[in-house]
């Protein structure tokens, strides 16, 4: 044995012992657990069941929260300035309308908006009753840019909250401009998912009205309107942490708020003793405690009658975060885990009905050398597998036929090759030599065709989505992996093994 076949030797060795290693995970989860160099492999939606949603995130109202935040916040620092703003209004055409109690106030509000928000666009000044009202909107770019962030900071707001199932390998993808689709593999409760999901957990801490400062109309979880003033005192984005808790036998959700939460909280309370402090969660009025004394520990809790679940429900989404705007169901369907097992079954009956006609075939054309098609078969689908766990790869239904397709696809490889050898053969070469050049002859042609599928793999994931993209990734593994297995094991087979038959130098 040469030199040259010892060291392909210990190549393809090491590359046997790297894809036991990918491999590993799948025999025994609890052995090999985080930190190893693999997972195993997870099995998709229509494999294990689970929920199917499409989300529409309504990115307009993205804008409004924006535009209205604004409002609040020039309200807010021009108060300081003894600058009072009688009314703000977001309208539905996007655009900002602040009015203010006087005419003398007007330069004030302008430098203001136009040193701290450049980028708002005054439209113009409309004078009531010498209580002018400025008008202002974001350019077409700015509310293009608000969307897409909307748009992405939702996606991340949901990766959050579903992280909270501790679902295997949840999908969650952006599909075309604003709509973004869900996927949670082996979850079968589907109100629940939309109930922690589909919350936007906006939260407000107003306070209940007194005196003449603006007020709005708000319900509380039994519907009984409740007036409480226009300003927003603090808002979810101070809450660090959220849990379920229980005070005299009620549970409800108790509030950890960062440090720069805390020492807003404790200068609210301690301006506003004696009043009434609203929560507010998605413009529903949820409690209204009353303040007796200055909070400092940075801690408050929500109550309003919850059951434990809704508790927890209410924690995972606070803890998530709010999202930037609502969320509307498109599409939704829960895929039960007996047509997935089916699924299952009928795909491996497939790739083994096919491994099984391809054995019996190249055995009895191509004698002993078939057998180097039989195992570089078997070693292809190892190897692939392999890789998918390598990656962390999710096996789907087309996933599934990817790895049948594959099969079936690899055994040209071997074709070719057995052809240029026979044919070599016959213009009387010796079996070494007929071996060489049926592989040095073939092999442009199994890498054009491969190489040209492989491309056609990587614009289907590029522009695919969901399951088009699970047979894209095995589609092309298979092919690299088919490329190897081709060129340099079956190669290897013929070095190391005689493949003779009688009277002849090889059996093919």
């Amino acid at each position: 044995m040469s030199p040259e076949v010892k060291k392909r030797i210990i190549i393809f060795g090491l590359s046997v012992v790297a894809a036991v290693a990918f491999l590993a995970p799948n025999f025994s989860k609890e052995t090999f657990k985080d930190g190893w160099i693999s997972k195993p492999l997870n099995l998709g939606l229509d494999l294990m069941g689970g929920v199917h949603l499409v989300y529409e995130v309504k990115t307009k109202e993205a804008v409004k929260s924006r535009l209205q935040s604004i409002a609040n916040t020039v309200k807010a620092e021009l108060r300081k300035e003894k600058v009072a703003i009688l009314r703000t209004k977001v309208s539905d055409d996007l655009k900002l309308e602040l009015t203010l109690v006087s005419s003398r106030q007007l330069e004030s509000l302008k430098t203001k908006v136009s040193e701290d928000f450049k980028d708002l666009l005054m439209l113009g000044v409309a004078d009531e009753a010498d209580r002018p009202r400025v008008t202002y909107a974001f350019s077409e770019m700015n509310v293009q840019k608000v969307e897409e962030e909307a748009v992405n900071q939702a996606i991340e707001t949901l990766r959050n909250r579903v992280d909270q199932f501790g679902v295997s390998e949840p999908t969650i993808q952006r599909a075309g401009v604003n709509r973004v689709i869900l996927q949670m593999p082996g979850v079968q409760d589907i109100d629940s998912v939309k109930r922690v999901v589909g919350s936007v957990a906006k939260l407000e801490f107003r306070l209940l009205p007194a005196g003449a400062a603006p007020t709005i109309t708000l319900k509380d979880k039994k519907g009984v309107p409740v007036i409480v003033e226009d300003e927003i005192l603090m808002t979810g984005d101070a809450v660090k942490d959220a849990r379920v808790s229980t005070y005299n036998g009620q549970v409800e959700v108790g509030l950890s708020l960062s440090s720069d939460g805390a020492s807003l909280f404790r200068q609210i309370t301690g301006s506003n003793v004696g009043r009434n402090l609203s929560i507010i969660l998605d413009g529903t009025v949820y409690s209204s405690p009353r303040i007796n004394e200055a909070i400092p520990g940075g801690n408050a809790s929500i109550s309003g009658g919850f059951t434990f679940q809704e508790a927890h429900e209410l924690a995972v989404v606070l803890r998530a975060g709010a999202l930037p705007a609502p969320l509307v169901a498109l599409e939704e369907r829960t895929v039960g885990p007996t047509l997935g097992a089916e699924s299952i079954q009928k795909g491996i009956m497939a790739i083994l009905m096919g491994a099984a006609f391809l054995l019996v075939f190249m055995s009895i054309y191509y004698k002993k050398a078939g057998v180097v098609a039989i195992v570089t078969l078997v070693l292809n689908l190892f190897f692939m597998l392999a890789l998918l766990s390598a990656f962390g790869a999710t096996l789907t239904l087309p996933g599934l036929a990817g790895l049948a397709l594959t099969i079936g696809m690899a055994v040209d490889s071997n074709v070719l090759v057995f052809e240029r050898i026979k044919e070599e053969l016959r213009n009387g070469s010796t079996r070494d030599a007929a071996v060489e050049a049926g592989y040095d002859k073939a092999m442009s042609a199994i890498i054009d065709a491969n190489i040209t599928t492989l491309l056609t793999g990587v614009l289907l994931y590029y522009f695919g989505t969901g399951p088009i993209r699970g047979f894209a990734v095995t589609l092309s593994i298979g092919i690299l992996t088919t490329i190897y297995c081709a060129a340099y094991v079956g190669r290897l087979m013929f070095e190391v093994l005689p493949l003779r038959s009688k009277g002849k130098e090889i059996s093919i």
